[in-house]
C-alpha cells in the first residue's frame, strides 16, 4: 500500500504534522528561550516545562476510560480546542510584565496539557482499525520520519529567524503561526473516520486499574519505565539551562540545539528498531543505560575538548536524541507485547501515565532544588569550573548508571517480535 495515495493515512500524517512543532516546543529549547526571555527564573522554567508531564501522568487514564466509553474522536475534537486556547494564552502572556505573565503561562500550559491527554488518549486506538496489520509497521514508521522531517525543516526556519531578531514580538509571531496549524488540525483530524464507536462495557475504571497487576510481566516493567524517566526525563531543559545561562548560547542557537536532538530521534528510531529486531528489547535498554551515562558525563567534562562549545553540544545532544528514541522504540515494543487485548487502551496509559510521572517528578526537584539554591552555583571538578546545571546532569548520569540493575524487571517478552512504531509517550502522537 502507498501511504501517500491513500486519502485517509495521508490525513493522518499531516494531522500529526500540523500539530507536533507545538509539543515539542517544551523540550527544543523554543519555550525555554521564550519564558527567560520574558523575565521568569530558571528553576520555573524547569517547573513550568514539566507540567505537561504532572498532568499527562495525572489525566491519561481517566480520559483513556473516556475516550473508550463516549467517543475518541468527540474527547479528541476537546482536546485539540483546549491545545489552542492554551497556546493563545502564551501568546498573550507576552505583552505583561513578568508577575502577570506567570499566570498566563501557567494557564496556557495547563490548559495545551489538559488538550494533549485528551487528544492522546484515543490516538492509538481511534488508528489501529484504519490501519492494515501489513502495513502497521511501515506507517509509523513513515509517520514517525515524516513529522520529524517536518520538525527538522520547521527547526531550521526558526533558527535563521532568531538569528536576525530575537525580540519577544518574534517569538509571538511564531507562536500564532503554530496556532493556527492547531485550528488546522481540527479540520485534519475530523476527516478521520471513527470505525470502532464507543464500546458498551460498564467495568469501572478502577477495576480495571486493580486488575493491572494480574497481567504478567507488566507491572515490574511499568516500574521499570517510571525509574528510567525519573533518571533522564528533565535533561533536556537542563542542559537548555545551562547552555543559555552558563554557556551564554544565543537563542538561535538554543533552538538549532533542538534541531540536533530531531535528527538523532530520527536516526535513533530506525536504529533502535533494528536493534529490537535482532537482539531484544533487554540488550537495547542495556546499550541505552551505558549510553546516557556517558554522554551526559561528557557534559561536564566539555573543558577538556578541543572543539568548540557549539559543535561539542551539537555532537551530545545529536547522540542523546539518538538514545532516547531507541529507547522509546524499546519500551513501547514491550509495553504493546506485554499489554492484553482487553482494555488495552487504559493499560497501555498506566504505563504511558507512570513515565510522565517519573518525568514530572525529575523536573519538580530539579526546579526546587535550583529555587532554593541547594546546589552550588560553581564547583570545582578536576580543575573543571562547573555550575549547579551540571550538578543535576551528574546526577542523571549516576542515576541512568546506577538502575542498571532494574533490567531485572523487564521480561523481554520482544525477542523474535518485528519493533513496534505505534505513537509514543514522549509528549507526540
Amino acid at each position: 500500500m502507498n501511504i501517500f495515495k491513500n486519502k485517509i493515512l495521508m490525513t493522518i500524517v499531516l494531522a500529526v504534522c500540523s500539530s507536533i512543532m507545538p509539543q515539542l516546543f517544551f523540550k527544543n529549547g523554543f519555550l525555554l528561550s521564550y519564558f527567560l526571555k520574558m523575565g521568569l527564573k530558571s528553576s520555573d522554567v524547569l517547573i513550568l516545562l514539566s507540567l505537561p508531564s504532572v498532568i499527562l501522568f495525572f489525566l491519561s487514564i481517566p480520559f483513556a476510560y473516556y475516550a473508550d466509553k463516549h467517543g475518541k474522536k468527540k474527547i479528541g475534537v476537546s482536546g485539540i480546542i483546549l491545545t489552542i486556547a492554551g497556546f493563545f494564552l502564551l501568546i498573550l502572556a507576552g505583552f505583561f510584565d513578568t508577575q502577570p505573565s506567570i499566570k498566563f503561562v501557567v494557564c496556557g500550559i495547563t490548559l495545551f496539557s489538559i488538550g494533549i491527554s485528551a487528544l492522546l488518549s484515543g490516538w492509538f486506538a481511534l488508528l489501529s482499525p484504519l490501519i492494515p496489520e501489513a502495513v502497521r509497521g511501515s506507517f509509523f514508521g513513515t509517520l514517525r520520519v515524516s513529522w520529524q522531517i517536518f520538525a527538522i525543516g520547521c527547526s531550521f526556519i526558526l533558527t535563521f529567524i532568531l538569528e536576525k531578531s530575537t525580540s519577544l514580538g518574534t517569538f509571538q509571531l511564531i507562536l500564532t503561526f503554530f496556532t493556527c496549524l492547531l485550528i488546522l488540525q481540527i479540520f485534519l483530524y475530523s476527516k478521520i473516520p471513527e470505525i470502532e464507536k464507543s464500546r458498551s462495557e460498564k467495568k469501572h475504571i478502577l477495576k480495571i486499574i486493580a486488575s493491572i497487576p494480574e497481567v504478567p510481566g507488566y507491572m515490574p516493567f511499568c516500574a521499570y519505565c517510571f525509574l528510567l524517566m525519573l533518571a533522564t526525563g528533565t535533561w533536556p531543559v537542563t542542559m537548555g539551562l545551562l547552555e543559555k545561562n552558563v554557556l551564554h548560547f544565543s537563542d538561535d542557537t538554543i533552538v538549532y540545539m533542538g534541531t540536533m536532538l530531531f535528527v538523532g530521534s530520527m536516526i535513533g528510531f530506525y536504529v533502535g528498531g533494528k536493534l529490537v529486531d535482532k537482539f531484544g528489547t533487554k540488550m537495547v535498554f542495556l546499550v541505552v543505560h551505558f549510553s546516557y551515562f556517558l554522554f551526559l558525563f561528557l557534559v561536564i567534562l566539555r573543558d577538556l575538548s578541543p572543539l568548540s562549545q557549539v559543535f561539542y553540544f551539537s555532537f551530545i545532544t545529536f547522540s542523546l536524541g539518538l538514545i532516547q528514541a531507541s529507547s522509546s522504540i524499546a519500551v513501547t515494543s514491550e509495553m504493546v507485547a506485554l499489554a492484553p487485548v482487553k482494555n488495552k487502551s487504559v493499560i497501555i496509559s498506566f504505563c504511558m501515565s507512570l513515565q510522565w510521572g517519573g518525568a514530572a517528578i525529575s523536573g519538580v526537584i530539579s526546579g526546587k532544588l535550583i529555587e532554593y539554591a541547594i546546589l552550588s552555583e560553581t564547583w570545582l571538578f578536576k580543575g573543571l569550573i562547573l555550575s549547579n546545571y551540571d550538578t543535576l546532569i551528574l546526577f542523571s548520569s549516576v542515576m541512568v548508571f546506577v538502575f542498571i540493575i532494574t533490567l531485572g524487571l523487564i521480561p523481554s517478552v520482544v525477542k523474535t517480535k518485528k519493533a513496534q512504531w505505534v505513537p509514543h509517550s514522549s509528549k507526540t502522537l
